[in-house]
């Protein structure tokens, strides 16, 4: 008979000897054993053997029963995040929760994650109840519309963060969402910014709207947001100023105000005549409204509101503003990129780019450079007047 190793210990039970491994494994915190009972002595044998390398490296890990859901929850948890980036978070995770949730961590695949993926994709992920909006049963969607490479891409980012932190922990040994590549995307997507002439009919056609100076403070480099928390206490008419101290966010349940994206993002902005004029005239108006409606009248403080003095959800504002490009005969851009065509503009008339990362709230002068400001086709042309005379040796005037 062969020698029974020290590692073993066989153990006689009513259905026959069973031979007993116990090996050290750790993600608790402290020394743990894991048992394991075998048939056969060569079995027990090669199972000690076989986790022999893991032991040494320490990642010979403890059973846990963890789901996915409660290792996302304690991911958020741990998060020094904005209320806006948390519910962008929660939305990129929705779909590994809805699909994986109910599932232990540590028996998560590749394949686990790559269905989630192919379900987003052919638009088949079935929608479940984890953090998800509250909406009418009847209106309620039960499975999501597919999604583009640019939103499964976040998703993937953020179930390789929540397995790191798995793995940090030594709860699971790899991460399975490291091994599934991101999706491919349109590196070469155009950016549309509006024209000079472009900004003032779409202001000239909007200027009696109640949005009308939503678009107008958009124009000059105000994200959404900051629109948005727009009160008339920080509108100086004295020193012709604005302050620009808070946000005001879409997040689950509704808006939320709060800090603004970043510190350089508080600032201070003089006011051009046309905006303080603008201004004027809005404040005018809502005080004849409120004259006129009473106790109807949402006394919100807020400088863009609805025909009631309602702050607009952040999205209805989106929505006007699609409306509002329409209705202009314009061609449709994103509200942000309203953001961009000012600074496009700011910087095709000579503005320093630091100035233009000051107005813009931005702490990277480079960043601003390279991500907001676009050359048009007349910018090109009289660049290549310019660099013609140069190569010609003639002088051209360059308009």
């Amino acid at each position: 008979m062969a020698k029974i190793p020290e590692f073993v210990t066989p153990i006689d039970l009513p259905s026959g000897r069973r031979y007993e491994v116990r090996v050290e494994v750790t993600g608790t915190g402290k020394r743990q054993q894991k048992r394991k009972r075998f048939r056969t002595l060569k079995e027990a044998v090669d199972f000690h053997q076989g986790t022999g390398t893991d032991r040494s490296r320490g990642v010979h890990v403890a059973p846990s029963e963890l789901t996915v859901q409660q290792a996302v929850d304690g991911w958020l948890l741990g998060q020094r995040i904005r209320p806006k980036t948390r519910s962008a978070y929660v939305t990129s995770l929705r779909p590994i929760v809805d699909h994986l949730g109910a599932k232990k961590v540590q028996d998560i695949t590749k394949n686990d994650v790559e269905e989630v993926v192919q379900a987003l994709r052919a638009g088949t992920s079935r929608m479940g109840t984890w953090n998800a909006p509250t909406k009418l049963k009847k209106s309620a969607k039960k499975v999501r519309s597919k999604w583009a490479a640019t939103s499964i891409n976040p998703m993937l980012a953020r179930t390789r963060s929540v397995f790191d932190d798995l793995v940090n922990q030594g709860i699971i040994v790899r991460n399975p969402a490291a091994l599934v590549k991101p999706l491919v995307t349109d590196s070469d997507k155009t950016m549309n910014t509006l024209a000079a002439e472009q900004v003032t009919t779409l202001l000239n056609a909007t200027d009696a709207h109640c949005y009308g100076i939503a678009w107008r403070l958009a124009v000059l480099g105000l994200r959404r947001g900051e629109i948005l928390a727009l009160r008339w206490d920080a509108v100086d008419f004295d020193s012709s100023t604005l302050a620009i101290s808070a946000a005001r966010l879409a997040t689950a349940g509704g808006a939320t105000t709060g800090a603004p994206k970043t510190k350089s993002s508080v600032r201070t902005l003089p006011m051009p005549e046309d905006l303080a004029a603008a201004l004027r005239r809005g404040r005018k108006r809502q005080l004849a409204s409120k004259l006129a409606l009473g106790s109807k009248w949402v006394d919100s403080g807020y400088v863009v509101v609805d025909e009631l003095g309602n702050a607009p959800y952040p999205d209805t504002l989106t929505a006007a503003w699609r409306k509002a490009l329409a209705g202009a005969g314009l061609p449709h851009v994103r509200l942000h990129d309203a953001r961009h065509s000012c600074a496009t503009l700011m910087h095709l008339n000579g503005v320093p780019t630091v100035v233009i990362a000051a107005w813009l709230g931005h702490q990277d002068a480079g960043f601003t450079l390279r991500t907001y400001t676009h050359s048009n086709h007349d910018a090109l042309a009289d660049a290549a007047a310019m660099l013609g005379a140069i190569t010609t040796g003639k002088k051209k005037e360059v308009k």
